[in-house]
């Protein structure tokens, strides 16, 4: 089975700064949760006393929260202090961009400023490891992509 690499990157426009690489397996790494958010309609019905059922006159795509965990790495408690710190700055943007590409196919969506929880543990603490946990509300309709 071909190896696929996975590269995920958020925009920094909004802070003057070059987009952040959150898998490059030297400050971030992906954790399992990663993406999957629900797209659902909001509608807009039309019912009747006297008819069974309901009619959609509208609809349009809701907003969709996607999960993304992301394991950050310091060699020491002071890199991983402005690892995270640096994290946390680009998800906590007014809007940014994620882009994802896995292999030749890619997608952006546009975002805005995520939800997050660290994840600190002895185990973790002691690994020079930590694990933030994003619910990140992005547009129902990619960027680029199919969906």
């Amino acid at each position: 089975m071909p190896d696929l690499g996975l590269d995920v990157s958020v925009s920094r426009a909004l802070l003057g700064l070059a987009d952040l690489a959150i898998n490059d397996h030297l400050a971030y790494y992906l954790s399992p949760q990663f993406l999957g958010g629900q797209v659902t309609w909001n509608r807009q019905q039309a019912t009747s006393p006297f008819v069974d059922g309901a009619v959609t006159t509208y609809r349009t795509r809701g907003m969709v929260t996607e999960q993304l965990g992301v394991e950050v790495l310091g060699d020491t408690p002071g890199e991983l202090d402005g690892n995270l710190a640096v994290l946390l700055a680009a998800f906590v943007q007014d809007s940014f961009h994620l882009a994802v590409a896995i292999g030749a196919q890619s997608w952006e969506y546009l975002c805005e400023a995520a939800d997050y929880q660290v994840a600190w543990s002895g185990p973790r603490f002691i690994a020079r490891q930590l694990q933030v946990l994003f619910g990140v509300p992005r547009q129902p309709v990619p960027v680029a992509g199919a969906f």
